[in-house]
């Protein structure tokens, strides 16, 4: 499961950097450059909960909900 959460955060970091290239080279106003700030703050969220999570700092169900919630959140919102 972590190694999917990590391959996520990837493609959220991805995404927001070619959201946020879009956005500052496209039409002003149009709201990629927001959904890029938020895939990229959502890919940093997800890389360090993980972080905590693997090495034991934070409970292993509650970290597994909270990076569940960062992607979907994520997806949803951008």
């Amino acid at each position: 499961m972590d190694q999917i959460l990590i391959a996520l955060a990837g493609l959220m970091g991805a995404a927001g950097i070619v959201l946020a290239a879009a956005g500052a080279h496209g039409k002003p106003g149009v709201g990629l450059d927001s959904a890029g700030y938020l895939l990229l703050i959502h890919a940093l969220a997800v890389m360090a909960w993980g972080a905590l999570a693997r090495q034991g700092l934070i409970a292993r169900s509650l970290g597994l909900a909270t990076l569940c919630g960062f992607v979907i959140g994520g997806a949803l919102f951008a």
